[in-house]
Order: C-alpha cells, then sequence, then structure tokens
C-alpha cells in the first residue's frame, strides 16, 4: 500500500472520517483525559485461553518483528477479536508511557472504548488501517504513530489484530508491508494446523516461488476434504469463497487422491506437478501432517513402495571425522541400553532427528518403533491428546476410534520429542509424572497401560535458560539432561567434504556423482546458516541440474547463492552497531525457521539472494 496513491489516502481518509462518526455517535469524548474502567475487560487470562493457539503462534513472531524496530519507542501488540490487547513486546521507554494510556494487555482498545485507533478501527473497517497523530480521536492518544492489520480465521472471519505503536517517526508503507507479510505467516501456520489436518500442499506455477509469499497453501483431509487454505491459493486455483464452498481435492486437480498420498509417503523431499481442472499446471510439495492416517489410506499401496525406504542410519554412519561429533557419538554409545533420556541440543539443520534415530537404530530397541512428535508444530491445546491418546469421544473434534497416542505407540521403542522447549508448562509436568511413573492414561478415562521405551529430546534453545526465564520447569530439565550432547554447527565441522559426499550419495543412489574441486572449495567457504538441511537440499538441486550425460557437480550446478560474491562494504565505525544488531536479527530469524531460508527471507521482507549476502556478511571469519 503506497501513500503516495491518490486512490489509496482518498479510501484512508475516508476511513478515519467514518470512524469519527462512529466514535461521536458513541458518546466518546475527545478530551477524556483518562482511560475510562469500562475499557478494562474480564480476566486476561480468559482471554489468554480462550486465544491460546493465535497467542501461541504469533508471539514469537512478533518477538522478531520487534527486533527489526527496535530502540525505536515502539511495541508491537497483539489483540483479539474484539480489540482487548493480549500481547505486547516493546521498548522500555515507550512501554512505560503507553501504560499511562492503557496500551497494554488486558484493556480494549475497540472504537466504543478508545476512540479512532489503529487496533479498534482496522477492526471495523477490517482491512489495514493507519492511523498518526491527530487523526486519533481521543487527545490523549494524539502522540502515537499506529499502524494494524487483521489477522484471519483459516475458516473465515477476523482472529486478531496486530499492531505496532510508536511515539516516533515510522515509515508508514513500510510498516504496513511488514504487518501484512507478518500477519500472512501467522495465519499459514493457523492453516497447517486446523483441526483433522493430514496433507499440506504447497504450491504455485513456478518452483522458486514455493516457500515464499506468492506460494499457494491447501490443506486436506486424510480423505481428500477440503480444509483450508490461504487467498493466494484461491486466486491461483480460481476458488472462490472457499469459507463457505469447500470442494474435495478431486474436484480441483486431475491427480488421482491415493497417487498424491503415495508421493508424499515415498518422496515428500521432491517436488511433484498437479494439473487444476481449469488447466493450470502447479509445482508442488505435500506434506503429511498425520502420518498414520495418511498410511491408514494408502494401505497396500505403501507396504509396495516403488523406491525401497532409507534404513535409518547408525550412529558409526555419523562418524564421519569430525572431532567434537565423534566426542558426542562416544558418549551416546555408554547410555545405550539403560534407562538415561538423552537430549540433543544445536541449531536447526543440525540433525538433532537423525542423530535420533541413529541412537534408535544402534540400541538394543532396533527392532522397535522410532515415534517421533515434533513440539513446537502441535497447537499447545493437542500436544497432550498427541502423547497420551484418547478415548473416543473425548473431545470435540476427536477421532470418532479415539487414538493410541505417541506414549503408547513407542512402547518398546524410542520416543523423540523434538523441540521440547516449547512444550506447554501445564504439560511439561504431567510429562515428568509419566516418566517417573512410567504409566499412561489416555484422556477421557480409559484403562491405565505401563509403558516401556527410551526418551531422546532435543531443542534448539537453550533448556537451562529457558528455566532461569521461567518457560520451562527445572525439574522436568533435570530429568531429561542426564546425559546432554550438543552437534557442531556445519560451519564448525571438519568432515564438510565427506559429508557432502555422503549426502549426495544418499540423494542419487546408484548414480555415481562427483563433486568438482572448485565446487568443493565453494561448499567449504560457505556459511551454511541452514546446515545439513541447507547443504542436502543445496546438493539435491545441482544433482538435478546435471544432465544426463554429466557425473561430476560444478559450481554452474550449484545454488546460485553459493556462488554469487559478496558485496564489498567498509561500515563506518558509527555503523557498527546497527550491524551487529542486523546479524543478530538475520542469525536469530533464520534459525527459528530451521534453516528454512525462503520462510525467513519472507519474514525479513527481503529476497532469498539478499538474505545470503547478508549471512555471509555476517558469518564469523
Amino acid at each position: 500500500m503506497k501513500n503516495t496513491d491518490p486512490k489509496t489516502i482518498h479510501q484512508s481518509a475516508e476511513a478515519i472520517r467514518r470512524s469519527w462518526e462512529r466514535c461521536a455517535a458513541s458518546g466518546l469524548r475527545p478530551d477524556e483525559r483518562q482511560p475510562d474502567e469500562r475499557s478494562r475487560t474480564a480476566a486476561l487470562s480468559d482471554r489468554l485461553e480462550a486465544n491460546a493457539r493465535l497467542v501461541t503462534y504469533a508471539q514469537p513472531i512478533m518477538e522478531h518483528l520487534h527486533q527489526q524496530i527496535a530502540r525505536s519507542s515502539s511495541t508491537i501488540l497483539l489483540a483479539d477479536d474484539s480489540g482487548t490487547i493480549l500481547r505486547s513486546v516493546g521498548d522500555a521507554d515507550f512501554l512505560e508511557r503507553a501504560a499511562r494510556i492503557a496500551l497494554k494487555p488486558g484493556y480494549s482498545w475497540s472504537e466504543a472504548a478508545m476512540g479512532t485507533n489503529a487496533i479498534g478501527t482496522a477492526l471495523a473497517e477490517q482491512r489495514p488501517v493507519a492511523v498518526i497523530g491527530e487523526e486519533h480521536y481521543l487527545d490523549r492518544n494524539k502522540f502515537l504513530t499506529c499502524v494494524a492489520t487483521p489477522i484471519h480465521a483459516p475458516t473465515g472471519g477476523v482472529l486478531g489484530i496486530l499492531d505496532v505503536s510508536t511515539s516516533a517517526r515510522l515509515t508508514q508503507v513500510h510498516a504496513q508491508a511488514l504487518l501484512q507479510t507478518t500477519a500472512e505467516i501467522i495465519e499459514n501456520r493457523l492453516i497447517e494446523t486446523v483441526a483433522d489436518a493430514a496433507v499440506v500442499i504447497r504450491f504455485h506455477h513456478q518452483p522458486e516461488a514455493l516457500a515464499s509469499p506468492l506460494e499457494g497453501l491447501a490443506v486436506f483431509d486424510e480423505g481428500g476434504a477440503f480444509l483450508a487454505c490461504n487467498r493466494r491459493a484461491e486466486r491461483l486455483l480460481g476458488l472462490t469463497d472457499t469459507r463457505v464452498l469447500r470442494p474435495p481435492f478431486w474436484e480441483i486437480f486431475e491427480t488421482r487422491w491415493n497417487t498424491l498420498l503415495e508421493h508424499a509417503l515415498q518422496s515428500s523431499a521432491h517436488p511433484t506437478t498437479l494439473r487444476s481442472h481449469l488447466g493450470r499446471e502447479f509445482v508442488a510439495c505435500v506434506l503429511v501432517s498425520n502420518l498414520q492416517r495418511v498410511r491408514n489410506i494408502a494401505g497396500s499401496r505403501e507396504s509396495r513402495p516403488a523406491h525401497p525406504a532409507r534404513p535409518m542410519p547408525t550412529l558409526d554412519d555419523l562418524d564421519l571425522g569430525d572431532k567434537a561429533l565423534t566426542h558426542a557419538i562416544r558418549r551416546a554409545r555408554r547410555i545405550l541400553g539403560r534407562d538415561i533420556p538423552l537430549l540433543v541440543q544445536g541449531e536447526t539443520g543440525t540433525g538433532k532427528e537423525v542423530f535420533a534415530q541413529a541412537f534408535h537404530q544402534s540400541g538394543p530397541r532396533r527392532n522397535g518403533p522410532f515415534v517421533a512428535i515434533n513440539c513446537a508444530a502441535i497447537p499447545a491445546n493437542l500436544i497432550e491428546a498427541e502423547l497420551f491418546g484418547y478415548t473416543p469421544g473425548a473431545y470435540t473434534s476427536a477421532r470418532s476410534e479415539g487414538a493410541k497416542g505417541k506414549l503408547r505407540e513407542a512402547h518398546g521403542g524410542t520416543l523423540f520429542l523434538d523441540e521440547i522447549g516449547d512444550m506447554p508448562l501445564k504439560l511439561q509436568a504431567v510429562l515428568l509424572r509419566v516418566l517417573e511413573s512410567r504409566r499412561v492414561t489416555p484422556l477421557g478415562g480409559g484403562s491405565e497401560e505401563t509403558i516401556d521405551l527410551s526418551l531422546v529430546c532435543a531443542s534448539h534453545r537453550s533448556l537451562k535458560a529457558l528455566c532461569e526465564r521461567g518457560e520451562f520447569r527445572p525439574d522436568l530439565y533435570f530429568r531429561l539432561s542426564a546425559m546432554s550432547l550438543s552437534l557442531p554447527a556445519l560451519r564448525e565441522r571438519s568432515d564438510i567434504e565427506a559429508l557432502a559426499r555422503r549426502l549426495l550419495h544418499d540423494e542419487s543412489p546408484g548414480r555415481p556423482i562427483r563433486l568438482s574441486a572448485s565446487s568443493l572449495d565453494l561448499i567449504r567457504r560457505h556459511p551454511w546458516p541452514g546446515n545439513i538441511r541447507q547443504l542436502r537440499n543445496a546438493l539435491r538441486l545441482a544433482a538435478a541440474m546435471l544432465a544426463p550425460d554429466e557425473d561430476t557437480l560444478t559450481p554452474e550446478h550449484l545454488p546460485q547463492e553459493l556462488t554469487d560474491e559478496p558485496e564489498l562494504t567498509s561500515p563506518a565505525p558509527a555503523a557498527q552497531s546497527l550491524r551487529a544488531a542486523e546479524g543478530r536479527l538475520v542469525g536469530d530469524t533464520v534459525a527459528r525457521h530451521k534453516g528454512n531460508i525462503s520462510a525467513a527471507a519472507r519474514e525479513l521482507g527481503i529476497t532469498r539472494t539478499t538474505l545470503y549476502r547478508k549471512l555471509r556478511q555476517h558469518a564469523a571469519p
């Protein structure tokens, strides 16, 4: 939205005018000096509980968004669909001033309570709104510059409001673009976790648009019923009003549903091609968010895959010569077969789940199940059901046949809890009791069962630091950290050449592919912020770029970000602190997205090439 567009300026002015008329009609007086108590809502805890999923997904994104405008006397605010502020993240100096006008959690900023303001007016107008200075209806708020945008619910309607408020000058166009991109990230994460979601399809006409703000996102249950999609998917597919009319998969695409499921189970890492009934062709990535449900549908086809499943690695397979990793492997071997939990820590993409699989495959439980659950990818209110299972009818959206739960599924094998640091505090207490008693009771009642399993947990965040901040239970931390290992970042490993050859062999079994000396040199020098996951994706692309008669990867086959020369810059001393802050922001964003450069670039509002350049600029020498 450009503020130089006369049409946009006219629409904005009209929205402010309508808001003032509504405020005057409600009886508000512009000269009211103190916030009226009617703006304070019922207990904030009730509001937070009612909006738990929204808060869970928005909070970390708000924190990273604030880093981009930190030290600008500002705050990022999250409000619910009534205008009540749920969360705020901001600069200490501004938060104190904001509190004097009740710009803080627990207060309603609807137009009826606070007059014309970005939160209330965005709700009333159902679109992004900026309210600057004199445009505020109440005199006490005229020092504010505020920009807000709605967050849409997966099933339609406005779920909440994301707002930036500041007492300083703010580039309106930049703030609006940043907020709208951030709101779309939150909306997409909510779409992926709708009830009964089993298959997530990301698609676009062009493969380079995947994992970018341009991609379409559609979610289906295990039977192919349409559950939700983002607004870009509606435009790409030519659909209208999908919150009312929800055609099943086979009415949208020509591809058979079971064919898609087979692809998802056998080669989900590789894109596939989909053709809609309108004749539009797309490149698509198909992700299975509920593996067991999809397996039940694919059935016999899964038991006869076109390509044999790759066996789990062992600890010996992972030992390629790096001293730090070798040390971690030796320590892990000492507790194989013992009732000692293993905690694996390290940056995103360093191979924590692969290490957990290798630990399982190397021990006496190798013939038992390996069950993984990502605590960060499941809504807080569903994690308990995923872990402990439930009886038929235990809650409203529960499956009619009930569910066994990951703890009981892992009986006799290994349970891997990824991103354990994101587990809600309430559930941490329940998990601790289960680890001590080794007995599980499904939700909704039912008989208590004894479980026998090996537990491996992982986190890219420091659990000790989370304990100090009161975000993780110390007693659970001590129970889980009896054996704690840290995996080295890829840029720190001395075996990167051997690892690259191993990954390339895994990606192209049966086709010997060599790496040229110049390619190896580029691989060694790259910072690899996404670690092994990023390296694997780069080699997968490079292998796909090889002609049928070629057997050597050269720099021209590698992704462009590896071959681009970094820009030469000589920043002035006064700019050093700004560059350091930029480096931290870039690194933290990439880490939170687990090395997904496209997703990180989307959140930062820059291109992938620019992000890679910034990562090289800020990489340690």
